[in-house]
């Protein structure tokens, strides 16, 4: 385990009261049986694909041989989750709030199968193991970025789908952009949000950007996977910016000011340690302070909001920010 993330774990409460596993260096993390399912492509360029590095990371670092199934649809989740407890699997991880469901209903019949959804929440019985990333958190940087890209005011926020996580986030980021742009003198800032209902389509998030934009929008944030390319290509068709997130999508486009990617590298050896071990029990939280978020700049990024950017991640390492102000949905 890197030692830079164990001691931000050391210093971290989460959700359920843990310890950092130590463990023996002969731990045999080679000979567990382990799968991670993907609702979508390894090559999206954005969640899917990050989630796969971290998988990547880990059997590099711990010599596991994480299986990967990639692209599984939604009325399938059940049945995999299921084929896997059934073939004995020590951990079954899926990345995805939308399997919390499917996880509930199959994990209390395998007991000896730990399941673990990133990006999710649910936690009905001992073998489950969310691990849930404070998204707001690194959304919150990326409204800094966009708070200092900016000449109008005038953001474009979208989502893939609408759901708790996604409006914390998405609240956040409008938040933050809207004070950034209001500190540098820029009066009216405001935000047009817009929910895709898709994470893959390209074309419908192109056609949604091409409107926000042609409404005064100069700088767009879009958390849809896949379909985030379709909001890139607008804003480089119509001179808009675009602040990315989940993934580094700096050499996408000239329009890519900078990315907040998610790196799952640093977090899924810590999970796969914490399962082998026993440590790890219940719903767990990681963001910033575990290094799940990091800002990549191009050279379109002034070294004033570099610095901002700095001073905000070590504010929230600290508990210095109350993300609740920007919640517009009750805790």
């Amino acid at each position: 385990m890197k030692k830079a993330l164990a001691a931000a774990l050391c210093g971290v409460l989460f959700t359920a009261t843990m310890t950092v596993p130590v463990l023996a260096d002969d731990a045999d993390y080679a000979g567990m049986k382990i799968v991670l399912i993907l609702p979508g492509s390894i090559d999206d360029q954005s969640w899917n694909a990050s989630n796969n590095a971290g998988a990547k990371e880990c059997d590099e670092e711990l010599g596991t041989s994480i299986e990967v199934v990639e692209s599984v649809p939604v009325e399938e989740f059940e049945s995999t989750f299921t084929e896997y407890g059934e073939k004995g699997y020590d951990l079954v991880m899926a990345a995805g709030s939308q399997f919390d469901e499917a996880s509930a209903a199959v994990a209390p019949q395998y007991p000896d199968t730990v399941y673990t959804v990133i990006n999710g929440t649910a936690s009905d019985s001992d073998n489950m193991v969310p691990v849930f990333p404070k998204e707001y958190e690194g959304s919150y940087l990326a409204g800094i970025i966009a708070g200092y890209t900016t000449e109008n005011g005038k953001f474009a926020t979208e989502g893939g789908e609408s759901n708790a996580a996604m409006v914390k986030l998405l609240d956040t980021y409008e938040g933050a952009a809207k004070e950034v742009a209001e500190e540098r003198g820029i009066e009216g800032a405001e935000a047009n949000r817009s929910f895709l209902n898709t994470w893959t389509d390209v074309s419908v998030t192109k056609s949604m950007t091409d409107q926000m934009i042609d409404n005064g929008a100069d700088t767009v944030f879009c958390y849809s996977n896949e379909g985030a390319s379709g909001a890139v290509q607008s804003a480089e068709e119509k001179g808009a910016k675009f602040v990315a997130f989940a993934a580094n999508k700096n050499d996408e486009s000239d329009c890519v000011v900078a990315s907040v990617n998610m790196n799952w590298s640093n977090v899924y050896p810590w999970i796969v340690e914490g399962i082998a071990s026993g440590e790890l029990k219940g719903a767990q939280e990681v963001g910033v302070a575990e290094g799940v978020f990091e800002a990549i700049y191009t050279d379109a990024v002034s070294d004033e909001c570099k610095s901002a950017v700095e001073q905000a991640t070590q504010d929230i390492t600290d508990g210095k920010i109350d993300f609740t102000q920007y919640f517009s949905e009750a805790e």
